[in-house]
């Protein structure tokens, strides 16, 4: 099937599947710290919890590729491929500086709860490095400073660091040698590491530089209308049932420097999707992501992804500090989770939404059906760009 070439960069799919995405990190830091972690009040929930909640950082991995595609669609349509790398920084800066700077200042409260009620000291010196190395998005680099003041923030820093890449290396390169072209480079430099200094610097996932690259090449077939074949969905299909075959081995237990082939998988299947999706023909797959619910937690999900980490340490200490058993535990947990998501999109308000911009806001105020006709209608570009 040949489709159209598209203008399109807002689908309600992708904003969904970013929404399961946080919604999916967010439980999976719940059920660390309250079943699976050592001292944890609802330990007697492993077995039944084990199988399916383990997989935290394979969300990480599908923001990622959301990344590549999300903002690899508006260079795609461009026919000399062009990025203005001054306006797409101040771009990025805008949509992911305000809230990201706010909930770092603002995990402050949780963590210093959290260190008083395990009767724990930390020098104020140590508080002071950890934020200087936040706001200046290098903390993923240092083991020590990776996780320390809100855990998940460490993916942000590792985003804005392939944002680089991609704006000085990925895009000159998918300019004068293709598309294939900007994926060997991108696989090639995030496996260096793996593979030349035996997982050194696996702590820091660089490989997943090649599943942003994925995202790109994804919205670069988007953007031309590729030649769909059937055949194509069946291979979207396959390597969608091999990368969760794949993904079942790695769960929480699993070291650092071993998931990188899955998240390649994965990866690939992410992007399949999307290929598949972006036409006419719509797979079911992404259909349940277009539904209204799901879309709307995905407006929101950067703003759940960066406040959610600090409060549940918070809570998980004080439900230990106080030896609370499994009832109070299941209790305090089942009112965290809907409490956790309204004040997530409260502060997406606040920080999030103001500085979004009005194609974006008009987009995702309406329903996902009504979203399909405005872009038809109006050729509404919007870069769509969150964490993850």
């Amino acid at each position: 099937m040949l489709r159209q070439p598209s203008e399109r960069t807002y689908f309600p799919h992708v904003e969904g599947l970013r929404g399961v995405a946080a919604l999916y990190v967010f439980l999976y830091h719940v059920w660390q710290a309250g079943v699976a972690h050592a001292g944890a009040t609802l330990g007697i929930l492993l077995p039944l919890t084990l199988p399916w909640l383990q997989f935290g950082h394979f969300a990480v991995s599908v923001f990622i590729v959301i990344s590549g595609y999300c903002l690899g669609l508006p260079v795609a349509q461009r026919a000399d491929r062009s990025l203005n790398v001054a306006k797409f920084a101040r771009r990025r800066a805008r949509r992911l500086g305000p809230a990201y700077v706010l909930a770092l200042f603002l995990s402050l409260v949780p963590f210093t709860i959290a260190l008083a009620l395990r009767g724990q000291h930390v020098p104020a010196w140590h508080v002071g490095v950890a934020l200087a190395s936040h706001l200046a998005l290098v903390h993923n680099l240092v083991p020590a400073l990776s996780e320390y003041l809100n855990g998940p923030m460490w993916s942000i820093a590792l985003e804005c660091q392939i944002y680089v890449i991609f704006a000085l290396l990925l895009v000159p390169v998918w300019r004068r040698f293709g598309i294939w072209a900007q994926l060997g480079l991108a696989l090639a430099i995030g496996l260096a590491p793996q593979i030349l200094l035996h997982g050194a610097l696996a702590y820091t996932a660089p490989w997943l530089l090649g599943l942003f690259a994925m995202g790109v090449a994804a919205a670069h077939a988007t953007a031309r209308g590729a030649h769909l074949a059937t055949w194509l969905r069946w291979i979207a299909l396959a390597t969608g049932i091999a990368a969760v075959l794949m993904v079942l081995p790695y769960g929480d237990a699993a070291v650092d420097g071993a998931v990188w082939p899955a998240d390649l998988v994965m990866g690939a299947a992410v992007a399949l999707l999307f290929v598949t999706a972006g036409g006419s023909f719509v797979p079911f797959a992404a259909r349940v992501l277009s539904l209204r619910p799901i879309v709307t937690l995905g407006t929101f999900s950067y703003s759940l992804y960066l406040i959610h980490g600090p409060i549940i340490n918070a809570v998980a200490a004080a439900l230990a500090r106080v030896h609370a058993g499994t009832a109070l535990s299941a209790l305090v947990y089942g009112a965290l989770i809907p409490a956790v998501v309204g004040l997530a999109y409260a502060f997406y308000r606040v920080a999030e939404r103001p500085f979004l911009s009005p194609e974006f806001r008009a987009a995702i105020e309406l329903a996902p059906d009504h979203t399909e006709r405005m872009n038809e209608a109006t050729g509404t570009a919007v870069i769509v760009a969150g964490p993850a």
